[in-house]
């Protein structure tokens, strides 16, 4: 079962549905005592970080998360949750991200549109076992700041300077794009990243949605 941590107002019925679609069973949890006991939990959200770092340590996720993740449980963070997942970002110069992921997250430019709006090519930099190789695919995004690259990242787009697409550090992976908004490459991603984090469809929830 899929732990979705809920972020200020996102709107996570676009990602249910979505999971629930390709058979993942999943439910929301505001509090770590929420989550399901096994399977990955996903950091999903837009919007300004210093609210969402905010309410994950009022919540008590911020305390959580690196324990959890240290003990093998698989966390995803996908847009903002890939920004909260990293080291720092220049959005909150005087704080710290929860330091799964390496890098600094800064705003994207200069001389280019912000945000950027709209679909990208991504390019691999590197092979990894578990994830898929996403070269020659496009992927929709809408953000201001993005990961810098490091020795460690999967792949990248370019909007004024590359950017970080998707990130692995054990447990940990990241990505930057609204995966449930490209298309079914977009869906396709998500759905091999899951598994490759020991996530399986059940077949019985797909046979009830079909």
């Amino acid at each position: 079962m899929i732990t979705l941590i809920q972020l200020g107002n996102e709107s996570l019925h676009t990602l249910e549905g979505a999971l629930r679609r390709m058979g993942f069973g999943c439910c929301r949890a505001e509090r770590p005592d929420q989550a399901a006991p096994l399977g990955p939990i996903i950091l999903m959200g837009t919007g300004p970080l210093d609210p969402a770092s905010l309410q994950l340590k009022n919540s008590g996720w911020w305390r959580e998360l690196p324990q959890m993740a240290a003990d093998g449980r698989p966390v995803l963070g996908i847009n903002l949750g890939l920004h909260l997942l990293a080291e720092g970002s220049e959005e909150s110069p005087r704080g710290s991200g929860l330091g799964l992921i390496p890098g600094i997250v800064r705003r994207l430019g200069p001389g280019v549109k912000d945000p950027h709006w709209g679909w990208s090519p991504v390019r691999q930099l590197r092979d990894h076992p578990l994830f898929p190789d996403i070269r020659g695919g496009w992927l929709f995004f809408a953000h201001s700041h993005a990961l810098e690259p490091t020795s460690e990242t999967l792949s990248v787009a370019v909007h004024g300077r590359p950017f970080s697409v998707m990130e692995c550090r054990g447990r940990a992976v990241g990505i930057q794009a609204h995966l449930e908004k490209s298309s079914c490459f977009g869906l396709s991603l998500l759905a091999q990243t899951l598994k490759a984090l020991g996530e399986q469809p059940d077949p019985e929830l797909t046979a009830e949605l079909n």
